[in-house]
């Protein structure tokens, strides 16, 4: 399996750091929730920034991404809007976007089933959509308010349309997920993830690696200010003019309801 390992040390440090940090507050915090009753049923996070990219271009984008989450009687809906957009002169550098959405039934306190629909594009990739759905269980190994840390398997189907004359393209993909979202404080807030996502059919050869890592700093409820690392890592990209590792950084303003 030709995967670069030193693509994974760094994010897997990641998760270790919060774990010993965060556990000394869990009692604190359990008998907060106590005092303070109620849970809100919903979330809604709007975020936006400027980025500066480097990989299969190098440019100023403009960033902006839509989250929500709702609760009720044993479900979860989460839905996610993220778009980049990029020029250079006159000249379209970066054009990308997602749109992912998530239903989830709670089935015991750590373990979860899910369905979710996944809509992407990416014009420097060449991919005009790639459309992912598929079924999959959720474990909820820490759920403490300081500390979420969940590990996540699912099996999809990928339907891919590209800009090339030739067929669109279909696969069968194993998801595996773990992530990580660590509160140090009231006003300082960190997220990791990695997921991995091999072709059934051709385990060791299509594969996509993505890592994702925000920091976040309170300035003034509800504003943030966040900053974003995505490594996107395809071992099969869709042509040879297409690197394989695609790295983006985001500072953003974030507003949390």
């Amino acid at each position: 399996m030709n995967i670069r390992r030193y693509h994974l040390f760094p994010w897997v440090f990641l998760f270790l750091i919060p774990v010993l940090a965060c556990q000394t507050r869990e009692n604190a915090t359990d008998a907060a929730e106590v005092e303070t009753g109620e849970t809100r049923l919903w979330n809604l996070t709007l975020n936006g920034g400027l980025t500066v990219h480097t990989g299969n271009t190098r440019s100023r984008l403009l960033h902006g991404e839509i989250n929500f989450d709702i609760r009720l009687d044993g479900f979860v809906l989460d839905t996610d809007f993220e778009t980049l957009y990029g020029r250079s002169d006159s000249e379209v550098i970066q054009k990308k976007g997602k749109w992912a959405s998530t239903f989830t039934r709670v089935l015991n306190k750590r373990l979860n089933l899910f369905g979710q629909v996944l809509l992407e594009y990416d014009a420097i990739a060449g991919i005009t959509l790639r459309t992912t759905t598929g079924l999959g269980l959720r474990v909820d190994i820490h759920d403490g308010k300081e500390l979420k840390t969940t590990l996540t398997t699912s099996l999809n189907g990928e339907f891919l349309n590209h800009e090339d004359p030739a067929p669109s393209r279909q696969y069968l993909r194993i998801h595996i997920s773990l992530a990580m979202e660590a509160l140090f404080s009231e006003t300082s807030q960190l997220k990791a993830r990695i997921l991995y996502t091999p072709d059934v059919a051709d385990l060791w050869r299509n594969y996509r690696l993505e890592a994702d890592a925000s920091l976040s700093m309170l300035m003034k409820k509800p504003v943030w200010i966040t900053l974003k690392l995505k490594d996107r890592f395809n071992n099969l990209p869709l042509s040879s003019q297409i690197r394989k590792n695609d790295l983006t950084f985001i500072t953003a303003v974030e507003i949390r309801l």
